[in-house]
């Protein structure tokens, strides 16, 4: 999903490793602890902060960034503080047990830039305040941050009309003088905590978990306030669906909180989404339970990075696709041939294996964590079977919760449920680049087409499904376990000979995708590597300027082409008055879709992007009063319709969006048994 990320960028992690070696696996028994005291100054825009904590030699070290001003440090005679280019390092002396720590400090928030969303490609907000709240995020790392988990107390003092939000359970909310104090307790180990502060509406709601109460909240804008009963409502659902699924939900509160900000962050026991968009159905139908799940994987069981974030994957497959299997097949199928046809659209210098996927930066990252992330565990589903891959996922939950854990991890844990060497699948998939290219060759020694040579690119593993049709016509399917670059099929004795073969019609497996598969898409030009510009026509706004710094992920060329080179570069931009546009697209067999037509004859905006026997075009159509404002949040809208191939806007902001056909490919194979 776009918009949503999870809140510990690797940045962050990378941050905390230049300090100390990161451990992930402490237990909230042993785990350093941390308590706030913190005071919103809101008309001056301006936290301060009082941090008590203790160093020991099982924790002997936290950072603080130096952007704070210190007003008061008690170490004491048993630790030393460092000041280095951007944070400060406080440590035990060598030789000291422990050391009791006391620090005051204030930290001055910028002012608030609360956009339309349109320029944060990857949904962040960084910290800021004003009189109508303030957001201070984990990895500005503005409390006493440890080299491994902590648990930590937090009160919040701030004007009685304003909330605070933060990980955990809130203990206490008091009014008293115009102040309003609430105080939120994290008993689990927690790496990184946000502190939000807004003008909300609170809603809540209670319902009995499997093992104790659980208590929903909503902090909604008064604009998105009527939606709090079914946001209170679908959060119950999904946490009482996983509980069933994974095992018992890990915290006693859960709480959805509206953004000022073109955000939107999961952290443990709740998740912080732009207000701009808590109304479109995705975000109920994939975001929340996305982030719901996050809370038993990635938060529940954190990931450990140096060997891969699996947890963007597994949630991406649990949430997002399981939501959707649930009510549709047809649309599962769409996903999943979405996530191997945003997998075309990556670069092959871009690509990463899923050991390296750390977090997402790009769309070339979000395809490998999140999409081959979730394809690789449903492939893993396929070998395991799905009653074993459910058994797995309730052992992993059972053993490893609040620790951190590595594909090998789940890999020893799902060996447990099969006797298939989950090694081998693991080895295939995990650090690997690339994906199977898989073709079909007729065997020269069977003439009635009973057997066929299947080739890949590599010693893949995975379970692959071919649908054939026999020369009557006859339509069967068989599912075949793979793992060699060569691999003879038999079919059927009965079988009357093969003439047609199909190969995964059902997007099961992580592979290329062949030519005829593909579907021409915006997100082919926000990644595409040296996009080329064309304007067509003077009566209309030039969007070079704009697509270059918004839309696009690599700048425009600069050079100049003429009109007659256009054909030979494969990503190519038109943009052009609207109706000029509609008439070169009325010529084009590929953008025949009924629907895009009607959509196109009213919009004042539009998209499409086609291809052609010697590259891609994206038309871009305008109406001649869209200026340079309207234009840019036109193309920050666009971003978000990556997946389409069209998309229409009218000046009414009524919106269409498509795809062309898809086709298939189809291994024919003569009476002759050979392949045409």
């Amino acid at each position: 999903m776009g918009l949503i990320k999870h809140k510990l960028a690797y940045f962050f992690f990378l941050f905390l490793s230049a300090f100390f070696n990161i451990h992930q696996t402490a237990n909230a028994a042993d785990s350093p602890h941390v308590d706030l005291y913190v005071t919103y100054e809101e008309k001056a825009g301006k936290v301060v902060v009082h941090a008590t904590t203790f160093l020991t030699t099982s924790a002997p070290k936290f950072v603080l960034s130096n952007v704070v001003t210190l007003t008061n440090v008690e170490i004491g005679n048993n630790a030393v503080i460092y000041e280095a280019s951007d944070s400060y390092l406080i440590a035990l002396k060598e030789g000291q047990n422990s050391a009791p720590i006391v620090l005051t400090y204030s930290i001055s928030l910028p002012a608030s830039k609360k956009t339309d969303g349109s320029t944060d490609h990857n949904g962040g907000a960084d910290w800021s305040g004003d009189q109508t709240g303030a957001f201070i995020p984990g990895n500005r790392i503005w409390y006493p941050l440890f080299q491994e988990p902590s648990t930590a107390k937090i009160t919040i003092k701030t004007r009685s009309h304003l909330h605070a939000v933060a990980p955990g359970h809130e203990t206490g909310s008091e009014d008293t003088n115009g102040y309003r104090v609430s105080t939120f307790e994290m008993p689990q180990p927690i790496l990184g905590i946000d502190l939000m502060i807004g003008q909300w509406l609170v809603s809540e709601k209670q319902f009995q978990g499997i093992t104790g109460r659980i208590i929903l909240r909503t902090y909604f804008d008064e604009n998105n306030n009527p939606l709090s009963e079914e946001y209170l409502a679908l959060s119950e659902r999904y946490i009482k669906y996983y509980e069933e699924l994974i095992g018992p939900y890990p915290y006693t509160s859960f709480a959805v909180v509206s953004s000022p900000f073109p955000t939107g962050l999961g952290m443990p026991s709740l998740t912080y989404i732009s207000e701009k968009i808590l109304k479109y159905p995705f975000i109920k139908n994939r975001s929340l339970p996305h982030e719901i799940v996050h809370n038993w994987l990635g938060n529940g069981i954190r990931a450990s990075y140096e060997s891969g974030n699996w947890s963007e994957g597994l949630t991406t497959y649990l949430a997002d696709y399981w939501q959707t299997e649930l009510k549709s097949q047809s649309a599962a199928k769409d996903m999943r041939y979405g996530w191997l046809r945003n997998y075309a659209s990556v670069a092959r210098e871009d690509e990463q294996s899923l050991s390296s996927f750390s977090s997402r930066h790009h769309t070339a990252s979000s395809a490998i964590g999140y999409g081959k992330g979730a394809m690789f565990f449903h492939m893993l589903r396929t070998v395991l079977g799905k009653p074993a891959f459910i058994s797995c996922i309730k052992d992993f939950w059972g053993s490893f919760q609040f620790k951190s854990a590595s594909y090998s991890t789940i890999r020893d844990t799902c060996q447990k449920y099969t006797n298939a060497d989950l090694n081998l699948f693991f080895e295939a998939w995990v650090p690997t680049l690339g994906a199977p290219t898989i073709s079909v060759v007729k065997t020269p020694r069977m003439p009635d087409n009973r057997q066929l040579l299947l080739t890949q690119n590599g010693s893949w593993v995975y379970n692959l499904e071919i649908e054939y049709a026999s020369l009557k016509s006859e339509s069967e399917t068989i599912t075949i376990p793979l793992e060699n670059k060569l691999t003879e099929v038999n079919f059927l004795e009965n079988s009357k000979g093969v003439a047609q073969v199909q190969i995964d019609p059902n997007y099961n497996v992580w592979r290329n995708l062949y030519s005829e598969e593909i579907v021409p898409t915006i997100r082919d030009f926000i990644v595409a590597k040296e996009p080329i510009y064309k304007q067509l026509g003077s009566n209309v706004i030039n969007g070079q300027k704009l697509i270059s710094e918004y839309f696009l992920e690599n700048e425009i060329q600069k050079k100049s082409h003429k009109a007659s080179d256009l054909s030979e570069r494969l990503e190519s931009i038109h943009l052009g008055d609207i109706s000029k546009i509609r008439d070169h697209l009325l010529l084009s067999t590929q953008a025949s879709d009924q629907r895009f037509l009607t959509a196109m004859s009213n919009a004042d905006f539009l998209i499409a992007s086609l291809s052609h026997m010697k590259g891609k075009t994206l038309f871009i159509g305008v109406s001649p009063k869209i200026d340079e404002e309207m234009l840019f949040m036109l193309l920050s809208r666009a971003r978000h319709y990556g997946k389409y191939s069209w998309l229409t806007i009218s000046s009414s902001g009524q919106t269409f969006s498509g795809k062309w056909s898809r086709g298939k490919k189809l291994f024919e194979l003569s009476a002759s048994g050979r392949k045409n």
